[in-house]
């Protein structure tokens, strides 16, 4: 469908509409996103903390990941709503989001963890953590009771333990030492999740372990979760589990069947003819994916075990990365080339839906910038659409949603290369699988199964086809776990509208738009460094960049004939073929090309050659092998 002005017209008022309803409800929960202290910075306040305890930072390996206290999070939420949860941020200085930074030794017990806030850059939280053997001098509870309430007021200004009750006081008597816990209970803080009696509440704690003269460990403040509300969630979480299995089985019969196009019709046309851009395609996201495992190469020391060898750790996770990568990309390969062949089977006449036309024509028209350009009227679209149905279901079906969007890159050494990673591959393979390959592969099966079904069939195949993409979104943290899979099937009915009126690159650019976005979000509308915000930007904006220049170059789109590209060796094979049949013309003339197909294959001919020697031959087509 041309993009003309009555489309554009509409396009940019739903987009406006959908701007203000996006600030109404989504963006004042950015507000509590807080990244002004970055990676290094944290580092760095953890180093002098310890240095100024006289450690010996320097023999220590260090690791630093970003993280968000999830439980808190999931809790609040649930009980007193999203503003009751920027409430509680707000009058008990709590610190939700957080640095990690851990000091370890191979080989060895002994180290040491520091949290460190990422709004304020304060220290939340400390452990270190020593040999159970190790020796301490011998003190009495009541000494390491004040040891430690009087460390707390010093450390904690919002500490006042004649506002608290002692929860935890006890200790552990070891060989050589013995170890004091200590807890004081927030008593303004005491927060029910359930109207039945005896299910608990959630309460504010602030923690201390003291050994001998030294603190091993304190936090600021720890939310207590009640162990029944744990275990309802475990429960919440097996609906979805059960969805995802059936989500995975349909996954497998549509890789299935692409496996069996792909070797059945091996030398479909336009299957060979877009090969080589779909493997570009999926040699970029296999960089991509190693890439990102050095990107996230923190999370992957952060995780060591110090009774593993190290080295031979790092080799692993190094290998499991590589074969993943492998795995990603194969699985992305499999319905960009089935759905090339099916599409062009069964929407040819529908050009942008698939790469064939573009790979055929150029990718550098005006066409196609406005086809990126409408991509980001969708995703803007799609955005409002979601805080659209999220406002409804907090409304009226009891929803809420943890901010895992949040924290999802922050590890990563570069943020913005993280979420273009994530877009990237997430945009190709599942615009590919669900719009591309299962709209077509739907196409193909209802047309056999209703002929004539028209707009029917395809209200039917959007429908399935968007509920499967949707539903196998249910593991997301959001609650009831099927409103996730409702949300995402909405949004796949819109996007499978836009392709089937205006192609493919339209929802791909609003696929990619929409999870940078949401990935980086935090540090464009929340607080965060000058870095972070401008390198966001630049990862959104990289479509438009593309789109300015295939405006600018403007080249006329005009198809070329679909033909077998060879190589010399098969160039020289069809030679030899070419002289035989014009050497048997008056034989090969009556025979059609399927019967002359039959006749030249068991002989080891190359397909490939077959088929542009008879094209050349001018034998009569033989159906869609032969276009």
């Amino acid at each position: 469908m041309k993009l003309n002005r009555i489309t554009w017209t509409t396009f940019f008022f739903l987009s406006i509409i959908s701007i203000a309803v996006w600030f109404k409800f989504s963006y004042p929960q950015l507000a509590i996103a807080n990244f002004s202290v970055d990676r290094t910075k944290a580092t760095n306040i953890a180093v002098n903390y310890l240095k100024n305890n006289r450690v010996d930072v320097e023999s220590f390996q260090r690791a630093t990941i970003f993280s968000m206290d999830r439980g808190t999070n999931r809790y609040l939420q649930k009980t007193v709503g999203f503003e009751g949860l920027a409430k509680f941020i707000k009058d008990h200085d709590f610190d939700l989001f957080y640095w990690l930074i851990r000091f370890f030794k191979e080989d060895t017990k002994e180290e040491y963890l520091v949290e460190v806030s990422s709004s304020t850059g304060e220290i939340l939280g400390f452990l270190h953590t020593i040999d159970n053997n190790d020796a301490r001098r011998k003190i009495k509870r009541d000494e390491a009771r004040t040891q430690a309430k009087e460390f707390l007021k010093r450390k904690f200004k919002g500490f006042n333990p004649d506002e608290c009750t002692l929860r935890r006081n006890y200790a552990i008597h070891r060989d050589n030492r013995s170890d004091f816990f200590f807890s004081w209970q927030k008593n303004s803080v005491n927060i029910p999740w359930s109207e039945e009696t005896n299910t608990g509440t959630g309460k504010l704690l602030t923690k201390a372990k003291v050994t001998g003269d030294e603190l091993l460990a304190f936090s600021k403040n720890v939310f207590l979760i009640p162990n029944q509300f744990s275990r309802d969630m475990h429960s919440r979480k097996d609906l979805s589990r059960n969805i995802l299995v059936v989500i995975k089985i349909l996954i497998m019969a549509l890789f299935t069947y692409g496996i069996f196009l792909i070797i059945t019709r091996q030398n479909h046309l336009a299957m060979h003819t877009t090969k080589r851009f779909y493997i570009n395609i999926v040699a970029i996201s296999f960089i991509l994916s190693l890439l990102a495992g050095f990107n996230q190469f923190e999370s992957i020391l952060f995780s060591y075990k110090t009774t593993l060898a190290f080295n031979p750790y790092l080799w692993r996770n190094g290998i499991n990365m590589i074969i993943g990568a492998l795995f990603i990309t194969i699985t992305m390969l499999i319905p960009s080339l089935s759905g090339e062949l099916l599409h062009y089977e069964t929407s040819a006449k529908k050009k942008p839906g698939s790469f064939l036309h573009y790979i055929r024509s150029t990718f550098a028209s005006r066409h196609v910038a406005e086809s990126i350009v409408l991509g980001y009227f969708v995703c803007i679209i799609m955005l409002g659409m979601q805080s659209f149905l999220f406002k409804i279901g907090q409304t009226y079906l009891g929803v809420w949603v943890e901010h895992q969007w949040v924290d999802n890159i922050s590890t990563a050494y570069l943020p913005f290369l993280a979420a273009f990673t994530l877009g990237y591959k997430a945009s190709f393979s599942e615009e590919i699988m669900y719009r591309l390959y299962a709209i077509g592969l739907g196409k193909k099966i209802f047309d056999k199964i209703n002929p004539g079904g028209g707009k029917t069939n395809i209200l039917i195949i959007v429908v399935l086809t968007s509920l499967v993409w949707g539903f196998a979104h249910s593991s997301y943290p959001i609650f009831p776990v099927w409103f996730r899979g409702f949300e995402v099937t909405c949004l796949g009915l819109f996007l499978a509208f836009v392709y089937l009126k205006f192609g493919f690159i339209s929802v791909l650019v609003a696929h990619y738009l929409f999870d940078v976005f949401w990935n980086s979000a935090g540090y464009i509308f929340g607080t965060s460094t000058p870095f972070y915000f401008y390198s966001s930007i630049s990862v959104l904006l990289l479509p438009l960049g593309i789109g300015a220049i295939a405006f600018l170059m403007n080249k006329r789109v005009e198809e070329r004939e679909l033909r077998w590209h060879l190589n010399k060796h098969q160039i020289y094979n069809l030679d030899v073929l070419k002289a035989f049949l014009n050497t048997n013309r008056d034989m090969f003339l009556q025979k059609s090309a399927d019967q002359i197909k039959k006749e030249i294959i068991p002989h080891g001919w190359d397909p490939a050659v077959i088929e542009v020697a008879l094209e050349d031959f001018g034998a009569e087509p033989n159906g869609s092998e032969m276009k």
